[in-house]
C-alpha cells in the first residue's frame, strides 16, 4: 500500500448552507482520461492547448494563483513515456479548459538545479519532488517546501524551500539545503532567525493564515538528531524569509497529550503524524484531523480532531478518538448527528467553505467495518460540533462513475482514491485531479480532472451534450437534455476572455422527460476584434438553483471542420484538410509528446480548402499532434503513428 501523499489546505466557497444540503451533489468529469496509468501530452513549453494534459500521478504539489489558474508540480507517475518521480510544472485554466506545460522536465527522476540561494534564474528549478508542502502567498507567488525526491546530486528527504514567480516564470531557492536528509535547526521556541530550518521531511500538515504565513506541523523525517514521526509546529513569514519553531516536540516519535476533550491547555499536543487533514476557520484557528501517527501509546491511523489557536498557542482535542484504527459511524446521509464521525484516515483532501464548515474527501482508512480506499465526503460544523456524511459510499474500493465528459450529473462520482490533487477556483468550484485509486473498473494511477460545481442543489435535468461550430460569421450551439420537469430555461452566455461572461440569449426549455434537442445561433461575431470566443449554458429549473455547463471555445476565423486528418492511426502518410481563410502562408508543424518539433513546413497557399499530404514514415511509434497556423487561426489535431 502506498503511504505517501501530497496534500494541502484549500479554501472553497460553497454556495449551500449547512441546513440546505442537497440529497445528491452534482459533479462533472471535465478532462483527462477515464482509465488508469496514462502518459502525459506535453506540447511546446508555455503553450496552452485542449489536447495537452499531465500524465497520471499522485502526491503532487498544487496552487491557485491570483488569476484563478490551477497549478501542479511533480509527484509520482507518468511523464511522456516512462514512470517515476516527476519535476514538471503545469498550469490549468478552468475557463478555457486548457493545460499548459510551463517548464521543467518531461522525463522522470531528474536532479534539481539550485543556482545561488535567493537569486532567481531561468535555469534554476527543483528536482523531482513528491509529498511536499505548498501554498500561495498574498502576492501570488507559489511556494514549495520539503518532500521526498532529488536534490542536486542525490535522492532522499528534502528541506528546501522554493518560490516560483508566475510573472517571471522563474524559480528561486529561498531557504534550506541542496543536499538530502538534513536535520532541523530549531533555535529557541518562538524566536525567528535566519539559521532556523525544519529538518528534511515529507507529509507535513500545513496551513496558511490570513497574513500569508505558512504554518507546518509534523510529517515524517528528521528532527535535530534522528528520523521518525514529527510533532513540531513551525511558522514561515515570506516577508522576512525566516522560520520560527513555535511549539511542539523537537524529538521524534512523541505520543499525543490529549487532555480533556473540548478544553484547551498549554500541555495538549497531537502526537507525531503525517498526512493528516487540515483547515483554517473564519476566526483564524488551525484545525487538524487524523493522519498516520501516534495516539497516547501506539501508532496507526488516527481520527482525532484538533484545533490550534495561534493567539494563545494552545491545542484543543475537539472530537474523535484518542485511540488508533477506529471505525466510521455514518448515520443517515445528509443528517448531522453528535454520533456521526469519519473513521481513522489519511491521504485524503480537505478544505474550508465560506461558512467556516470543514470538509473532507476520501483517502485510505476505515469505513464501518474494515480499512481500504475511501470515496466518502464529510462535513464538520464547528458551531454544533457535528459531522455529516454528505456524499459518496460507506463501502470501500468504489469505482468512478464518469458520465458524459463536461456534463454535471448527480449520478457521477469520483472513485475511491488517495493522493489526489485539489484546488478551489474563484467561483467556488472544487477541482480534483488524479491520485491513486479507481477508474470505472480497476485501480491504478489517475489523471482525470473533476469539478464539483458550487455545491448547489442539483437539477433533476441532465445535460447530455453541448457543442457547436462556426458558420461563417455566426456561432451555432447545439445541446441535448433529458429529464426536464417544470419550468426551465437556458441562458446562452458568451465571453471573449474565458473569464467574464455576458448573456447572449435565452431559450425556453421544452419540459419533456425524453431527449430534447436545441439549437441557438449567435450572429454577433461580425467585426469582433478578438481571436477566440467562449460559450457556456446557464441552466435554470423550477425549484433549483442555476448550474452551468462546460465551457466550449471557438477560434474565430477557424473553419467549421478545423483540421481533418486521415488515416488515424497512420503508418506512412497522413493527409491534412484545412481551410485557408485568405491567400498567404500556412505553417504546418508536427510535435511529439515531449513538445519537440519533428516536422515543420511553411508554404504559401491559396484561399479555400487545402489538402496536404505529409510523410510520417520516419517517425517512431507514438502520439503526435499537428499544429497549423493560417493567419490568425491556430488549428490543432492529435494522431497516432503505429
Amino acid at each position: 500500500m502506498k503511504t505517501i501523499l501530497s496534500y494541502l489546505t484549500i479554501q472553497l466557497c460553497w454556495l449551500t448552507a449547512f441546513s440546505q444540503l442537497p440529497d445528491n451533489l452534482s459533479s462533472a468529469w471535465i478532462s483527462g482520461d477515464n482509465t488508469i496509468n496514462n502518459t502525459g501530452v506535453y506540447g511546446p513549453e508555455g503553450q496552452a492547448g485542449l489536447n495537452f494534459k499531465p500524465g497520471a500521478r499522485d502526491f503532487s504539489e498544487t496552487w491557485r494563483d491570483n488569476s484563478g489558474n490551477l497549478w501542479l508540480y511533480g509527484g509520482y507517475g507518468y511523464a511522456d513515456a516512462d514512470q517515476g518521480m516527476l519535476s514538471d510544472l503545469w498550469k490549468y485554466d478552468p475557463y478555457s479548459n486548457e493545460w499548459t506545460f510551463v517548464k521543467g522536465n518531461t522525463i522522470p527522476d531528474q536532479q534539481g538545479v539550485y543556482g545561488n540561494k535567493g537569486v532567481s534564474g531561468a535555469t534554476t528549478h527543483p528536482g523531482t519532488i513528491y509529498f511536499g508542502s505548498s501554498w500561495t502567498d498574498n502576492s501570488g507567488n507559489l511556494w514549495l517546501f520539503g518532500g521526498y525526491g532529488h536534490a542536486d546530486g542525490s535522492m532522499g528527504f528534502l528541506n528546501t524551500l522554493w518560490k516560483f514567480e508566475p510573472s517571471k516564470s522563474q524559480w528561486t531557492w529561498v531557504k534550506g539545503d541542496s543536499t538530502v536528509d538534513q536535520v532541523g535547526e530549531y533555535g529557541p521556541a518562538g524566536h525567528a532567525a535566519d539559521r532556523n530550518n525544519p529538518g528534511a521531511r515529507y507529509g507535513s500538515q500545513t496551513w496558511k493564515d490570513s497574513t500569508g504565513n505558512l504554518w507546518l506541523f509534523g510529517g515524517y523525517g528528521f528532527d535535530a538528531n534522528g528520523q521518525g514521526l514529527l510533532s513540531d509546529l513551525w511558522k514561515f513569514d515570506p516577508t522576512t524569509n525566516k522560520w520560527t519553531w513555535v511549539s511542539g516536540d523537537k524529538v521524534i516519535d512523541q505520543t499525543g497529550h490529549y487532555g480533556t476533550q473540548g478544553i484547551s491547555n498549554s500541555t495538549n499536543l497531537p502526537g507525531g503524524r503525517y498526512s493528516g487533514h487540515t483547515w483554517t476557520d473564519l476566526s483564524g484557528n488551525l484545525w487538524l484531523m487524523g493522519g498516520y501517527g501516534l495516539d497516547e501509546a501506539d501508532n496507526g491511523i488516527l481520527d482525532d480532531l484538533w484545533k490550534y489557536n495561534p493567539a494563545t498557542n494552545e491545542w484543543t482535542w475537539v472530537k474523535g478518538d484518542n485511540k488508533i484504527n477506529q471505525f466510521a459511524q455514518y448515520g443517515n446521509r445528509n443528517q448531522h448527528s453528535a454520533l456521526n464521525k469519519p473513521g481513522g484516515r489519511y491521504m485524503g483532501i480537505s478544505w474550508t467553505d465560506m461558512y467556516g464548515d470543514l470538509w473532507i474527501f476520501g483517502g485510505f482508512g476505515f469505513n464501518g467495518q474494515s480499512a481500504g480506499y475511501l470515496n466518502d465526503l464529510w462535513k464538520y460544523h464547528p458551531a454544533t460540533n457535528e459531522w455529516t456524511w454528505v456524499k459518496g459510499d460507506s463501502t470501500l474500493d468504489q469505482v468512478s462513475v464518469y458520465g458524459v465528459q463536461g456534463m454535471p450529473d448527480p449520478d457521477n462520482k469520483t472513485g475511491s482514491r488517495t493522493g489526489s490533487l485539489a484546488w478551489s477556483d474563484g467561483g467556488g468550484n472544487l477541482w480534483l485531479f488524479g491520485g491513486f485509486g479507481y477508474d470505472g473498473s480497476a485501480a491504478g494511477t489517475l489523471n482525470d480532472l473533476w469539478s464539483i460545481n458550487n455545491m448547489q442543489i442539483p437539477l433533476a435535468l441532465q445535460l447530455l451534450q453541448f457543442n457547436g461550430a462556426l458558420r461563417g460569421e455566426a456561432a451555432q450551439l447545439n445541446w441535448k437534455s433529458t429529464k426536464e420537469t417544470g419550468i426551465c430555461h437556458y441562458t446562452v452566455q458568451r465571453s471573449f476572455d474565458g473569464t467574464h461572461f455576458s448573456n447572449a440569449g435565452e431559450v425556453n426549455g421544452k419540459g419533456a422527460a425524453g431527449i430534447n434537442d436545441y439549437i441557438f445561433m449567435d450572429y454577433s461575431l461580425k467585426n469582433v476584434n478578438t481571436n477566440r470566443v467562449f460559450y457556456r449554458l446557464e441552466i435554470t429549473q423550477s425549484g433549483s438553483a442555476a448550474t452551468y455547463s462546460k465551457v466550449i471555445r471557438f477560434d474565430i476565423g477557424t473553419p467549421d471542420i478545423g483540421i481533418q486528418l486521415y488515416p488515424n492511426p497512420a503508418t506512412t502518410n497522413i493527409t491534412l484538410n484545412y481551410q485557408q481563410p485568405v491567400a498567404g502562408p500556412a505553417a504546418v508543424s508536427i510535435l511529439d509528446a515531449r513538445g519537440v518539433t519533428v516536422f515543420s513546413k511553411t508554404a504559401n497557399q491559396p484561399a479555400g480548402m487545402i489538402a496536404e499530404a505529409v510523410d510520417i514514415s520516419r517517425l517512431s511509434s507514438g502520439t503526435y499532434f499537428v499544429i497549423i497556423r493560417t493567419g490568425k487561426a491556430l488549428l490543432q489535431k492529435t494522431f497516432v503513428r503505429q
